[in-house]
């Protein structure tokens, strides 16, 4: 018996042993076939960082798991990752790696993964990946044949998936988040059952800017019978819920490549009234199980037909029936009742232009006020033939009473009473007596606070409809401190509102108080990050798709011709008082025409435009005149002129001049220094220099304290803006007797790199005929070195005088006459015995 045991102990030991270490003889000759198929079939990036073997996962069948499998386009999608899995597993039959018949793979299971679909304007797909065929169809089949795989599939699993479909063609968008579903069946043969269950905690889909799904719960289990020759599928048991709605579906659905045949209905015989309301996005995420509902409800649907790409479709028919319907909390003392929807989407079969939508009417009544709105649509794609009308009363204040708003406070009144009727090419044409339009929507005494943003107050607001235009009128808002009133004119309004067309108008604004850092979420930087150059991830402005915080985007479809009377302006720690002029909006740009400002103490003419027509460089091109603005001033509201200019921080007094500049913007609409281009000109008339720093060492350097407090008179300064760096013409400034002569560059590294002289007044004698004093000035504005160029001052003593006279130079200094002999010699003994005797002549005669 023991030995018997022992026997079986040993057998049992070495199969362990065996199962651990055959995956490690199998797993190089796996790795390099997975990664060949896959580069052979596949016109991608097809990566993945590890394969793992393992004949214990799912035992008795060996599997291979691969880790962090990523596919990536190529191309115009290089950029875009399709596929990125956290774990792919295949099961298979362990015997079938010793034959010559293929590899069994019976159960594949995907976890932890994203897909991301991109249908790009001009409709090419980035899931396109597999490389073409080129062969005939027999070698095709051959080659088939001598696949060394043979999918004998049973299980398909798929655990926490997120899909993202991005149609920017047809102008479609779904977001699935956190899908489990799982297939099981033989898919290996011919015809067989397949079961199906599956739920996605989120489902969002928004067709044409429209938000039709929002967050919602899908569940679905069904058991399908499945031709796997035909690609016919037909539904057996089968429960489907949306939200809180239950169906099923009767009927079959064949893929015909390239089109879809069907013919289905969908049954939701047990429907409620609660259970429509659980489409309401609002409605059912906020505490829906205590909601109470009556009513009675109908939906019924059905397709039966050819579906083909995106522009044919089957016949079918969508119905929505609600009749004296009504909800409520119990938590809150009124509800909304008399509810009635009449809603119908058909489509007799055919191009999907003739879809026809009716919602007629939906009318409720809140908290004892009616209101109701009645729409349809006729040819959708084409030429929308479009009717709407609304009428009643809604008082913002009592929805409080029906609806649970949390911290949200909203008081006032909407009065509607408006009908607009017609073709969008009637818009488009401008044949505006074919258009019906009339009638008014009134805002009065709304109110609208929100947790941590300003309160908003529109006081008076009325909107007068007509077939050409829509006027806005009596409209003063509120939000927080900033006050703006408004009177305008819109043109092509239902062109905008149907189909993104080009809004056309004009709109006079008025403000008392402004401030602009309330609309804006600023992203933090420093001085570094601002100097960074063009296209480093520090601060270089985002691809599209995502915008940066606290960019001001400029609407690419509206045209809008705008005075503005804005009393005070803030916007980041500058301010405006009296800013008057006009502005025209278009493309993505504002261009500014004589926008005249008071600031920095003084007055500010602008000139220019503002543009995110490319939003991934945003860009400014300006010209200002600028009268009496004050250094100091300039130096605490501007942050352009703490970084390249911090000498203004101690000068006292005011300068007049012009500005030319060009520059791309940071996120937080900063100018991207790197990228400034510009030129100017600066003018003052008296100038205070105390306690500028290099005013300072200059005085120090050349024995001369009385130079600190010395005042400008008059100054004028040229400079130009490149390549990060502002770059000064030689200017004069007059200290007292003296006038100081700079010229030279300053950095976006607040570096100084200055060369300067010093002219001596007449009654210095123009010792060796010295008639300046010449500097270098290096560092920076804040720790400046100063020091003097006594080799350039030599030269001068000895350029001075002819060459025939430098051996008499050369004597009156006491060389001896060897040296005078070489001339050479004799010219270098000169410049260090002058530039000694300069030295030595400052230090007694500046004092």
């Amino acid at each position: 018996m023991k030995k018997n045991l022992k026997i079986t102990a040993t057998v049992i030991g070495v199969v362990l042993i065996l199962m651990f270490l055959l995956p490690f003889a199998f797993r190089g000759k796996l790795e390099t076939l997975v990664k060949t198929e896959g580069n052979k079939m596949l016109n991608a990036k097809f990566d993945f960082s590890d394969l793992d073997i393992s004949l214990f996962r799912n035992f008795p069948k060996a599997s291979v798991t691969l880790s962090n499998l990523r596919i990536c386009g190529t191309g115009e999608f290089a950029n875009d990752t399709l596929i990125q899995a956290g774990e792919v597993v295949a099961a298979f039959n362990l015997f079938s790696l010793f034959g010559d018949n293929g590899y069994d793979i019976s159960k594949i299971q995907i976890d932890n993964t994203t897909v991301h679909a991109i249908v790009l304007p001009n409709g090419k797909v980035n899931w396109d990946i597999m490389k073409p065929d080129t062969t005939t169809q027999a070698s095709t089949q051959a080659a088939s044949d001598e696949s060394p795989f043979k999918v004998k599939l049973e299980d398909f699993i798929i655990k926490r998936m997120n899909i993202v479909y991005d149609d920017r063609q047809a102008d479609m968008y779904a977001d699935i988040r956190n899908l489990n579903a799982r297939c099981a069946g033989d898919l290996g043969s011919e015809r067989t059952t397949l079961q199906v269950e599956g739920e996605t905690e989120s489902f969002t889909y928004r067709a044409d800017g429209i938000p039709l799904l929002s967050n919602a719960n899908i569940y679905t289990k069904m058991d399908l019978d499945a031709d796997l020759v035909n690609y016919k599928f037909t539904f057996k048991d089968n429960e489907i819920r949306l939200n809180a709605i239950k169906a099923d579906i009767d009927g079959w659905v064949a893929m015909k490549d390239p089109v879809i045949d069907m013919d289905l209905k969908l049954n939701t015989n047990e429907v409620g009234f609660k259970e429509i309301l659980s489409l309401v996005p609002a409605l059912y995420a906020k505490e829906f199980a205590q909601l109470k509902a009556e009513g009675t409800a109908t939906l019924t649907a059905a397709a039966k037909g050819t579906l083909q790409g995106d522009s044919i479709v089957p016949q079918f028919n969508i119905d929505l029936n609600v009749k004296n319907g009504m909800f409520r909390y119990p938590s809150l003392p009124a509800g909304v009742d008399q509810i009635h929807i009449q809603a119908n989407i058909q489509n007799p079969g055919g191009p999907i232009d003739g879809t026809v939508i009716t919602v007629n009417p939906f009318s409720f009544r809140l908290a004892g006020n009616p209101f109701s709105v009645i729409a349809s649509v006729k040819t959708p794609v084409s030429d929308p033939d479009f009717r709407v009308e609304a009428k009643g009363l809604l008082r913002l204040g009592m929805i409080k009473d029906v609806y649970p708003l949390d911290s949200i406070k909203l008081n006032g009144t909407i009065n509607a009473n408006m009908q607009v009727a017609g073709r969008l090419s009637n818009i488009e044409k401008e044949q505006y007596e074919q258009i019906k339009a009339s009638g008014t929507i009134a805002l009065s005494d709304m109110n609208l606070q929100l947790k941590d943003l300003p309160e908003v107050q529109i006081h008076k607001s009325l909107f007068t409809f007509t077939p050409k235009y829509l006027q806005l009128s009596e409209t003063t808002v509120n939000i927080g401190k900033n006050d703006l009133t408004a009177d305008s004119r819109f043109e092509n309004y239902m062109g905008y509102a149907l189909k993104g067309t080009t809004l056309k108008g004009t709109l006079n604004i008025r403000s008392n108080y402004l401030n602009l850092n309330d609309f804006m979420q600023t992203v933090p930087t420093d001085s570094t990050t601002k100097a960074t150059p063009q296209g480093t991830t520090a601060t270089a402005p985002t691809s599209q798709g995502a915008q940066a915080s606290g960019l001001i985007e400029i609407p690419r479809n509206i045209d809008f011709q705008m005075d503005a009377n804005l009393k005070k302006v803030l916007f980041d720690q500058m301010v405006f008082t009296q800013m008057n002029g006009q502005l025209r909006v278009k493309d993505g740009k504002v261009d500014m025409k004589n926008l005249s400002m008071n600031t920095m103490d003084g007055n500010v003419v602008m000139n220019g435009y503002y543009s995110t027509a490319d939003l991934s460089k945003p860009e400014m091109n300006a010209h200002f005149k600028l009268s009496n603005l004050s250094f100091a001033q300039t130096y605490k509201e501007l942050n352009m002129a703490r970084q390249i200019a911090p000498i203004f921080e101690n000068l006292k007094g005011n300068y007049s001049g012009s500005l030319n500049i060009q520059t791309l913007l940071n996120s937080d609409m900063s100018p991207m220094l790197p990228t400034m281009e510009g030129n100017g000109s600066l003018s003052t008339k008296d100038l205070s220099l105390s306690g500028v720093k290099a005013i300072e060492q200059i005085a120090q350097a050349i024995n001369k304290p009385g130079l600190k407090e010395m005042n400008v008179k008059d100054m004028t300064l040229n400079f130009t803006i490149k390549e990060g760096r502002v770059s000064t013409q030689p200017f004069d400034i007059k200290l007292g007797d003296y006038v100081l002569n700079l010229s030279g560059s300053t950095g976006l590294d607040q570096t100084i790199d200055y060369s300067g002289k010093v002219k001596l007044p007449a009654s210095m004698g123009g010792f060796a005929k010295i008639s300046s004093i010449d500097l270098k000035i290096g560092g920076t504005f804040t720790s400046p070195k100063v020091s003097l160029d006594t080799k350039s001052m030599a030269n001068q003593a000895v350029e001075s005088v002819a060459e025939k006279a430098v051996g008499e130079l050369g004597k009156k200094l006491g060389l001896d006459s060897a040296i005078t002999a070489n001339k050479d010699s004799l010219k270098q003994k000169v410049t260090e015995k002058a530039t000694e005797k300069v030295l030595d002549f400052l230090k007694k005669k500046i004092k």
